[in-house]
């Protein structure tokens, strides 16, 4: 992921304040150990997060932000590893972001009874063209859209629906075995 809920792409630690400046003057962060025994130990380099993480980071992330809402609990994690498995494995070119991995992840907890709504505090939508931030409008019945803040495409269409199309997308390719859903089904988005 990128921006606010940035981690290492590699091993999913979280990412430090402190900024490093590359020649051109970009500024990226270094990895942190975090407090968990078991996690991949950062190698050192130098990120602001990915679009697509390894399946260790994703799951090492998600394992860091459950334990911010909850007590740790191994069988759930040993539930999502292998969700990850499939996911990554099935995602495609277009569904292989890390917003889309995890909100799939997170609404197959959900169908399975699992308390997913504090997966919404560590994650931002972001443009599914350019990957840019998105702007928010309320609508006339509490709906919500959301549009590229730069309109990459000029067509100013709701980009929240086409993301919500990419999970449901995902997660029918993913676990077949499931009930199908569609876009506007989804608990998390």
């Amino acid at each position: 992921m990128k921006g606010t809920y940035a981690f290492c792409p590699k091993s999913g630690a979280p990412l430090s304040d402190e900024r490093h400046y590359d020649e051109y003057g970009r500024c990226t962060h270094h990895p942190t150990r975090d407090r968990h025994e078991g996690t991949t130990r950062p190698d050192g380099e130098l990120t602001n997060g990915a679009m697509r993480s390894s399946r260790v980071a994703l799951f090492n992330h998600f394992r860091n932000c459950h334990r911010r809402h909850h007590d740790p609990d191994e069988e759930l994690y040993s539930k999502v590893a292998l969700e990850l498995v499939r996911l990554k494995r099935t995602a495609s070119s277009r569904t292989n972001w890390d917003l889309y991995v995890w909100y799939a992840v997170g609404e197959r907890l959900a169908r399975a009874g699992y308390d997913v709504e504090w997966m919404n505090s560590h994650i931002e939508p972001r443009c599914p063209d350019c990957a840019g931030d998105l702007r928010y409008e309320s609508g006339v019945d509490d709906s919500v859209a959301a549009y590229c803040a730069v309109d990459c495409t000029g067509s100013n269409a709701d980009r929240l629906e086409e993301i919500r199309h990419r999970v449901a997308e995902l997660y029918r390719r993913a676990f077949e075995d499931a009930d199908r859903i569609e876009s506007d089904e989804l608990r998390l988005l």
